[in-house]
């Protein structure tokens, strides 16, 4: 990840599968793991480096799996992504102190207008030890709002 870049890489990702997995009716919800490019796209979700904005600490991503990603209309043209994993981290090797990998579950939720190409709302959720952690970032959601949008726009433009 790059420098500024804080713990919604899952978020950025999520709209990528908004927009690989949408239908042109956008109709009801449905799993984007059914998707023939799951593979892609869940190898890309578990590339989100979400402890390495820790300070200190577990700040090595070991482990990001993708549990679930659903997309769903709202029937007003807008749309929502939800994606659910499980995160481990750890401390790096170079790390002064060596601590026990944490856990956590990471569900983020993204919703959209995908006519407009705006972010309407979002939301990650952190449970467990690293939940802790990683919530008592500054500004973790709104970062995560803007960084998705600005994922969503480059992905616009790219239509």
């Amino acid at each position: 990840m790059k420098a500024g870049e804080k713990p919604s890489g899952i978020v950025g990702v999520a709209i990528v599968l908004c927009l690989a997995g949408s239908a042109p009716a956008w109709a009801g919800c449905r799993s984007v793991t059914d998707n023939p490019e799951w593979p892609n796209i869940s190898h890309a979700i578990s590339t989100a480096q979400l402890c390495e904005q820790l300070p200190v600490g577990p700040n090595r991503t070991s482990s990001f799996r993708v549990l679930s990603a659903d997309v769903c209309s709202s029937g007003d043209g807008l749309a929502s992504v939800k994606a659910t994993a499980l995160l481990t981290c750890e401390t790096g090797d170079d790390a002064l102190f060596q601590m026990a990998p944490v856990e956590g579950k990471v569900v983020a939720t993204v919703s959209l207008d995908p006519a407009a190409c705006r972010i309407t709302d979002t939301h990650i959720e952190i449970d467990g030890e690293i939940g802790s952690l990683l919530s008592g970032l500054p500004d973790t959601q709104d970062f995560g709002r803007n960084w998705a949008q600005s994922q969503l726009s480059r992905l616009c433009r790219l239509r």
